[in-house]
């Protein structure tokens, strides 16, 4: 009989799925650039596509239990999984937008209303989401007539038909409708980052603030996350004990939004962009934190866009900082 705690089991089960998906991300590493590009093509804005990759890889990494086949092409088992959530993901926001429209509610302020009403008729014009699919699959990836069908689990006739009646209908990129946070609090933070000072990063956050590291973890909680080990500690001490590392933070507006930038070099080496973070604010401080150090395309489409040299790294050098090898 085992004489271990449940404390003790979970923490071992949790060991054993971390090790599991750092397997799984490194099996699927190869094929992520080319699953980005999709759903990038889906979406029509940066942001939308990385949270749809994301989705992406986690649906797929907990329906691999249900997979009879073991001998699994991943391209192929991504971008399915990817049309699926997408498909799923309008569906819904097509119905939410129709339940609002039909039912009474206290008038919302001004810009509110604004929002609403051009959501809602982006969501109404835009292209069916197998439509979409259909066309992105066999006209950016060139997929077979076959192979778009079996991917998306229909007949190679409705492929012709969603091309025929899609390809005049392809909407054009689609901005994202995300509020942005306050370009002052960013700068404050980036400040209080800048000087290392902790007591004033951590002025900048709510008490329930959450850092998501996308594909790593997430904190949850101030007194969380500033530990040595964890968002705040890692990010001041560079992911690294290396004192050759050097770097800064700089406040930086992408497509109107702005984004903290992570500068980075080693020694009398070029200063590069490493990643960057992205705010979500509420009452005057930042409530979300999204990490993009391990999204290498969005990094890339970033840097691109502001014209800064960008340095991405894989997987498995971060599986290594964080102890999963």
């Amino acid at each position: 009989m085992s004489s271990k705690t449940d404390e003790e089991r979970r923490a071992e089960g949790q060991a054993y799925m971390r090790r599991a998906w750092f397997l799984y991300l490194n099996d699927i590493e190869p094929t992520r650039p080319r699953l980005f590009r999709y759903c990038r093509k889906l979406t029509g804005n940066v942001w939308d596509a990385e949270d749809l990759v994301q989705e992406t890889l986690l649906r797929g990494f907990s329906n691999l239990a249900l997979e009879d086949n073991r001998d699994i092409a991943w391209g192929a088992y991504l971008a399915r999984t990817a049309s699926n959530l997408f498909i799923d993901q309008t569906r819904r926001a097509r119905h939410a937008s129709m339940e609002e429209a039909e039912e009474p509610s206290a008038p919302p302020q001004a810009e509110q209303t604004a929002a609403i009403r051009d959501g809602g008729r982006k969501l109404m014009t835009l292209l069916s989401p197998q439509e979409r699919c259909a066309i992105v699959m066999k006209e950016v990836f060139e997929y077979t007539l076959a192979e778009t069908a079996q991917l998306l689990e229909t007949t190679e006739g409705a492929v012709k038909a969603a091309l025929r009646r899609g390809r005049e209908k392809l909407a054009d990129p689609t901005p994202s409708t995300r509020p942005a946070p306050s370009e002052a609090l960013v700068q404050r933070f980036v400040d209080a980052f800048n000087a290392a000072d902790v007591d004033a990063m951590r002025d900048t956050m709510l008490e329930t603030v959450t850092a998501e590291v996308f594909a790593l973890g997430t904190g949850r909680g101030l007194d969380n996350i500033d530990k040595p080990d964890r968002w705040i500690g890692a990010c001041l001490n560079g992911h690294s004990p290396d004192p050759t590392r050097k770097q800064r933070a700089e406040c930086a507006l992408f497509e109107g939004v702005p984004i903290v930038i992570l500068w980075r070099r080693f020694g009398d080496g070029p200063e590069n962009m490493e990643e960057f973070w992205r705010f979500r604010d509420e009452d005057g401080k930042i409530a979300h934190i999204w990490d993009y150090c391990a999204c290498p395309e969005t990094l890339e489409e970033v840097g691109q866009a502001l014209g800064y040299p960008v340095v991405t790294r894989s997987y498995s050098t971060y599986q290594g900082e964080l102890g999963q090898d």
